[in-house]
C-alpha cells in the first residue's frame, strides 16, 4: 500500500498556512553518493515553504523508525570484531547518515507542531502495519538473530537485510516523490533514493564477493 493510500481521509495538524523549516545540522560529506547524492536539506534562516500534506507526515513518521532499525543493525555489526573493513566502513556511514536525518525529521515534524518520534519505540514500528515486508523493516527477531551472530555470518545477514531494507525505503521516497507536497521532505525523499540505490550497489558487490 502506498503512503497515498495509508493517508486517505487523514487531515494533516495544522497545514492552513506555510510553515517555517527548522534549523538543522550540518551535513557530512557523503561517503559513498559522490555524483549520484542529492543533499538533505539543512534549513536555517528559510523563508517559508509550502505546508507538509497527509503523505509528507507519514513518511516522516514511517521512515524515522525505519532509519532506526538501520541504525541498530549498522552500530551493531560495526561492533563486532573479525567483520571486513569495507562493510564496516559502510555500515558506520549509514548509521551516521540516517541518525542524521532522524534528528532533521524530528526537528520539521516539531516545527509542524506535531511530537518527535522515537526510533527506538516498537510502538512506531508498526505504523507501517501489514506494509512492513514491502518496506524492507525486520521483526524483532530478525535483528536479534543478526546481533547474536558469529562475524561471517551477520555480515552476510547484514549486507542481504540492508540491501531489502534499502530498496523498501527507496519504495517509501518514491510514493513521497510523488504525492508529498512539502520541499523537504521532497528534498530528503531524492536522497535517500539516490544514496541507498549507491550504497545498494556497493552492498551488492560485497555480497557477491562473499560468496
Amino acid at each position: 500500500m502506498s503512503l497515498t493510500a495509508a493517508t486517505a481521509g487523514c487531515t494533516p495538524h495544522s497545514n492552513a498556512a506555510p510553515v517555517h523549516a527548522p534549523s538543522g545540522p550540518a551535513s557530512p560529506a557523503p561517503v559513498y553518493g559522490g555524483p549520484h547524492s542529492t543533499a538533505v536539506p539543512t534549513p536555517g534562516a528559510s523563508p517559508a515553504v509550502v505546508a507538509p500534506n497527509g503523505v509528507d507526515l507519514l513518511f516522516a513518521k514511517m521512515m524515522i523508525p525505519h532509519h532506526g532499525q538501520a541504525v541498530r543493525m549498522s552500530r551493531s555489526l560495526a561492533g563486532k570484531t573479525g567483520v571486513p573493513e569495507r562493510v564496516v566502513a559502510v555500515a558506520d556511514y549509514i548509521a551516521a547518515d540516517q541518525q542524521r536525518e532522524i534528528h532533521e525529521m524530528n526537528a520539521w515534524l516539531q516545527a509542524w507542531g506535531h511530537p518527535p518520534v522515537n526510533p527506538d519505540d516498537p510502538a512506531n514500528s508498526r505504523l507501517h502495519g501489514r506494509d512492513a515486508a514491502t518496506h524492507g523493516m525486520l521483526t524483532e527477531e530478525q535483528v536479534r538473530a543478526g546481533e547474536a551472530a558469529a562475524p561471517p555470518t551477520a555480515t552476510r545477514m547484514f549486507l542481504e537485510q540492508m540491501i531489502e531494507h534499502h530498496r523498501g525505503a527507496i519504495t517509501m521516497a518514491q510514493s513521497a516523490l510523488k504525492d508529498g507536497s512539502n520541499a523537504y521532505t521532497r528534498t530528503l525523499a531524492k536522497h535517500i533514493i539516490n544514496e541507498q540505490s549507491t550504497e545498494n550497489e556497493s552492498m551488492t558487490t560485497m555480497l557477491t564477493e562473499l560468496r
